[in-house]
């Protein structure tokens, strides 16, 4: 019974009007700290991949628990900063939308990729993101304090799905539930690529 109220208070919280707001992040005078804050909360296609991270790295357990965040998160800084000094990959929102059917293929996977293959797909993924997060920068925000909150959000959310994925990990049902959202999450990258 636990397991079915964590999942629906998951997917609740996935479809939530914040979370589908993406361009429109929390109007212009908010600090810089803050918008950085909630950008990687207004999209869906950033929040299953953070959160994916996280389910990840608690399915492949050991060093990948803080191996594959830290790769994410070290990435995605140097993807937001070369977003902000105007060098951008060309086809950023194609390269999150294969990140996020690539991460539901490997949580469909079980975990069961090399720790080599994770963290290396992880970082590209990473970069993508990054400089998403770079290119929507607020004019007139402090850099610093823009990343320093989309940071802190996205370490949150690789929290939120070690957490997660620990606890599925516990439940009798843990292969079906993270067979269900690695479809889910790569039919949402496929409807991502769609549109």
């Amino acid at each position: 019974m636990k397991m079915k109220h964590l999942m629906l208070g998951l997917l609740t919280t996935s479809f939530s009007p914040l979370a589908l707001a993406h361009p429109g992040h929390i109007g212009p005078h908010a600090s810089a700290f803050m918008s950085g804050f909630v950008h990687p909360f207004t999209g869906m296609d950033h929040l299953s991949v953070m959160v994916g991270v996280g389910l990840l790295a608690a399915m492949m357990g050991g060093k990948a628990i803080s191996r594959l965040p830290l790769a994410f998160i070290s990435i995605m800084i140097v993807g937001a900063a070369l977003g902000v000094s105007g060098v951008v990959i060309p086809g950023v929102e194609l390269g999150i939308a294969v990140s996020v059917i690539a991460m539901g293929g490997m949580l469909l996977a079980g975990g069961r990729i090399s720790a080599k293959v994770a963290t290396g797909a992880v970082m590209a993924f990473a970069l993508f993101h990054g400089m998403a997060h770079g290119m929507e920068m607020p004019l007139g925000a402090t850099a610093v304090e823009f990343f320093i909150g989309f940071v802190l959000a996205t370490a949150i959310l690789h929290a939120c799905g070690v957490v997660l994925g620990k606890a599925i990990a516990a439940s009798a049902a843990n292969r079906r539930v993270t067979n269900v959202l690695g479809v889910v999450m790569a039919a949402f990258g496929g409807i991502l690529m769609l549109s």
